[in-house]
């Protein structure tokens, strides 16, 4: 029998990590369009669907004058500060591999950087300021910029200065928030990018393309970016208008096509705002039709346009928001209510969010579990990524039959941490005044008690789902599968009432 099972287990991740890396899709939420008064910031990273993560946090550090940081991928240096503040970051499991990737995480002053949708800049662009080999990469952004800023702000500033100095290896699209302010961040060329502070009102849906359309670089409120992001284009001849403005992302960026369409098109429609799939222009922000919940954007990464003709049943060339690529998911939630220390919460999904589930962890952590913390580039029961991903490709085998009653329990569980959150908020920020390192133990154990119990609704489903799926080899069962622990949410039977004699 334990032959059968493991069989089972390779087999279904062994399809499914055979899907094509397929980059990820960014997601913005602004405060006055939220249904809670938050800012929301996620992304899914979508490279394959059997790539570990880890969730760590990097403590404060002091160098040496002179000591530099490298990347060891490409051999872009950086001089490391005097002293670096601790941050919290998702890597790959084995950074010897191509670099770190950090992808999101919080500063010690409740900075959030996160790091990135990858996008290409067009041929002419290109050609008039090439890329630099050893420039910044996505690989580093989290590691290079955290440890150096106290603002959001400041880390625009810096990744400007990168990128004069050094240059970007790269075409990226990257937020960095603060309690403040989030700001949108395009790295166009070598030398070229666009930072604009994006709105409260609105919403945005970004995929693997540059969306910035007009950037007024004498409105340094709300922009930042190259001197000559406008003359250098004009000069070299791919400046272009859109309403009769200059627009960035079509002078700068490849043409919208493909999965980049898909996404956009499900994304903006998903939230409420129609467009047309053969819309010429998308605009990067737009104004959702009602107030978006975090559970709305937990869903929003899971989308597979069901119900749309361009759900992969119908349509198997459509490349869905919602994908087994995806190794991680994550929502930063920036309240106004946060101490700057905090931070905010960073609800994040290991594996494919389809059929996983979202676990929040305040910014101001102090360590995570040590089932976060291991290096597991293949299969391993004690990681905390592999303990849901393994979960979710049995479940994506047969989405009816295996995965319908995780994906029913995972909902549940999110739908109570979202419950309890309010309830939560209210504790945290009460001991953030009285005592701010008491209240960092606090939120650790209490996201790690979170993860804990999570991790061990993981294991029970597993365990049970593999023994279904063993026994549907022999006999097919009638009935979809159904956790046994999925009674916790169910109403209690009533009571027997004593017959009356």
């Amino acid at each position: 029998m334990k032959k059968k099972i493991s069989f089972v287990l390779a087999s279904a991740l062994a399809a499914l990590s055979a899907t094509p890396a397929l980059a990820c899709t960014g997601t913005y939420i602004g405060s006055a369009v939220s249904a809670d008064g938050s800012t929301m910031v996620a992304r899914t990273e979508d490279i394959s669907a059997a790539h570990a993560k880890q969730h760590i946090v990097v403590p404060r550090k002091n160098y040496a004058a002179g000591e530099m940081f490298v990347d060891e991928g490409n051999g872009f240096t950086y001089p490391q500060p005097a002293t670096a503040y601790k941050y919290t970051m998702v890597p790959d499991s084995e950074v010897e591999e191509d670099g770190i990737f950090g992808e999101i995480g919080f500063n010690e002053y409740g900075v959030s950087v996160d790091a990135t949708v990858s996008a290409g800049a067009n041929e002419k662009a290109l050609a008039a300021d090439p890329l630099v080999e050893d420039g910044l990469r996505e690989a580093n952004m989290v590691s290079v910029i955290l440890p150096r800023i106290k603002t959001a702000k400041e880390g625009v500033e810096l990744v400007a200065k990168i990128l004069e100095e050094k240059g970007a290896a790269e075409g990226n699209i990257l937020t960095i928030s603060d309690s403040k302010e989030v700001w949108y961040i395009e790295i166009y060329t070598g030398h070229h990018f666009a930072a604009y502070k994006a709105p409260d009102n609105m919403a945005a849906v970004y995929p693997n393309c540059f969306m910035l359309g007009n950037v007024d670089l004498n409105d340094t409120e709300n922009y930042y970016a190259s001197p000559d992001l406008i003359s250098f284009a004009k000069e070299k001849g791919f400046y272009k208008k859109h309403n009769g403005k200059f627009h960035a992302a079509l002078s700068y960026g490849e043409p919208v096509s493909g999965g980049n369409r898909d996404r956009l098109w499900a994304g903006q429609n998903k939230l409420g705002h129609k467009v047309a799939y053969d819309a010429p222009v998308f605009d990067l922000f737009f104004t959702p039709e009602g107030k978006v919940t975090l559970k709305d954007v937990m869903e929003l990464q899971r989308y597979r346009n069901e119900g749309t003709e361009k759900a992969p049943e119908k349509d198997s060339t459509v490349r869905t928001i919602g994908t087994a690529a995806t190794c991680e998911a994550h929502i930063v939630q920036l309240k106004k209510e946060y101490p700057a220390e905090l931070g905010g919460l960073l609800w994040m999904s290991m594996g494919n969010p389809e059929h996983s589930v979202y676990l929040p962890s305040y910014g101001n952590i102090e360590s995570t579990p040590e089932a976060y913390q291991v290096k597991a580039p293949v299969y391993n029961a004690k990681s905390a990524y592999w303990k849901f991903r393994s979960l979710s490709a049995l479940s994506g085998l047969n989405r009816e039959k295996y995965g319908a009653g995780v994906r029913a329990y995972w909902d549940q569980y999110e739908n109570k941490l979202i419950e309890a959150q309010k309830q939560t908020d209210a504790q945290v920020i009460t001991m953030m005044k009285q005592n701010k390192a008491q209240a960092a133990k606090h939120t650790t154990k209490l996201a790690s008690d979170i993860a804990t119990d999570a991790m061990s609704k993981a294991d029970t489903m597993f365990n049970e789902l593999m023994a279904f799926v063993a026994k549907e080899e022999g006999r097919a069962s009638k009935s979809p599968f159904k956790p046994s622990i999925m009674q916790e949410f169910e109403p209690a039977a009533p009571a027997e009432t004593p017959a009356v004699k």
